[in-house]
């Protein structure tokens, strides 16, 4: 089908907002012969006037291809094959037409095979690890056996067939998110309807809504997602489709469930996406045991103090403040944990510490066929939980002192405030005398997924 074009005059969107290696990868590429164009949700974000937080391309050029014109490039995925151009302070991830039966994830949402999970460990970093791909492998040839299906849910769990924009446009979630950025004559490129979904700020899902849920369920949540953070309208058959096909999400990747979550909490719409998720179903299904929890035995307060960290979680977006990990995942399932903390200490067999630290990981193995939260991050949670009442006990400079020192204070102490802002239980002394030992703490240690290496690059070990 023919696409409509917006040339350079009818559309807002200008080079300098666009970064600058994302720019030098779309002119390489097009210098070299082959077509580029920025695409998803970064073009989304430049028509809506939002300034987008990453650069994706795609091009007709095999990832190979990618990475013969560029240096600074490497190949990475099992499920799916893209090139990063790597910069100082930038990963461009460029990925090639993808053919229409392709159900992949847009943008960041690239996620390992199923049978490359470890559920369990205690130092996963992301919720989707890829392997680089030797240098000499040999590049795929683009042929239907690449596409593998799990007959019994329906979900594409390989896809490496390539095509032509029109498909790649049309193999894509929804219409907002299939519009290209041609560098060639700066026009943008609408295969789908985007532009008039736009227009008319709603969020439909291209081609059959139940179907391609049922290929990546995660699709439903993007949805939401999408719609609360963009101030969207679900079209009605794609909210149909996910009120229809909710018990989907119980295929969806653990692992990379619990990154999902995480985005909604740094959104700043997280109090509009709950609401949606108890709306449309998806909550029962996402969390289990929370939601039977919530619906049943949890008392107004506790519902109120929930809301009020929700709340929290988006005006921390609004004042571009980046909670950790374990203080987003508290904040929201800080009421839960503490109703089965209650019921294990009133039991009578066990200490106040062991019953914390049970009811933290009975909660985490309630979730963890849905959203997989990494045994590092629990731990965490206990600590941010149990250590509350040590801001009470001010005995001594010595106590004081050791409890400065420990990893986690910065967000304890921010739970402890919350704590009392939530429960208007205010206590302005104590919580002025912690904030003036705050400035004795060391700095916040950053964390970091890889060893240090100095500055090089790890030497990698040789195939045989």
């Amino acid at each position: 089908m023919e696409p409509t074009i917006l040339q350079r005059s009818d559309h807002v969107v200008s080079r300098k907002n666009i970064s600058r290696n994302a720019l030098t990868v779309l002119y390489r590429l097009n210098e070299k012969g082959y077509k580029a164009y920025l695409a998803g949700g970064c073009v989304r974000d430049l028509m809506l006037g939002f300034s987008p937080k990453d650069f994706d391309v795609v091009t007709d050029a095999t990832p190979q291809e990618v990475k013969r014109c560029f240096r600074n490039c490497r190949l990475i995925g099992r499920r799916f094959r893209l090139a990063h151009v790597m910069f100082r302070d930038e990963i461009i991830e460029v990925a090639t037409f993808r053919a229409l039966v392709s159900s992949e994830p847009e943008e960041d949402e690239v996620e390992e095979d199923p049978e490359d999970q470890e559920p369990g460990l205690e130092e996963m970093e992301t919720a989707a690890e890829h392997e680089e791909l030797d240098e000499a492998e040999p590049e795929p040839a683009p042929a239907t056996e690449d596409v593998v299906v799990n007959e019994e849910t329906g979900v594409v769990l390989r896809d490496n067939e390539y095509g032509t924009p029109e498909e790649d446009a049309f193999r894509r979630d929804f219409t907002i998110n299939s519009l290209f950025y041609d560098i060639e004559d700066f026009s943008i490129i609408d295969y789908s309807g985007g532009l008039s979904d736009l227009k008319a700020r709603i969020v439909r899902c291209i081609g059959d809504p139940e179907q391609r849920y049922q290929e990546d369920p995660v699709r439903m949540i993007r949805a939401v997602r999408f719609a609360s953070t963009l101030d969207l309208d679900i079209e009605r058959e794609t909210y149909a489709g996910i009120q229809s096909q909710c018990g989907q999400m119980a295929h969806a990747s653990h692992a990379r469930m619990y990154e999902e979550i995480l985005k909604f909490m740094y959104s700043g719409a997280m109090e509009k996406a709950f609401s949606l998720w108890m709306e449309t179903g998806l909550f029962d299904v996402m969390f289990p045991g929370f939601s039977d929890w919530y619906r049943e035995q949890a008392t107004d307060s506790e519902k109120q103090w929930l809301t009020k960290a929700l709340q929290q979680l988006d005006k921390w977006k609004t004042h571009k403040v980046k909670a950790s990990q374990e203080l987003a995942y508290t904040l929201l399932l800080a009421p839960w944990i503490r109703s089965v903390w209650r019921e294990k200490e009133a039991a009578g067999d066990l200490s106040p510490r062991d019953a914390c630290m049970e009811a933290v990981f009975e909660v985490q193995k309630c979730l963890v066929d849905r959203i997989l939260i990494p045994k590092r991050i629990a731990f965490r949670m206990f600590d941010l939980l149990f250590h509350q009442k040590r801001f009470e006990d001010r005995r001594s400079a010595q106590r004081i002192s050791r409890f400065l020192h420990r990893p986690f204070f910065r967000d304890a102490l921010v739970l402890f405030k919350f704590d009392a802002l939530a429960l208007e239980k205010p206590q302005p002394d104590l919580i002025a005398a912690w904030s003036q030992d705050l400035k004795k703490a060391p700095p916040p240690r950053e964390r970091s997924g890889r060893p240090h290496t100095h500055g090089r690059r790890p030497r990698r070990r040789r195939r045989r």
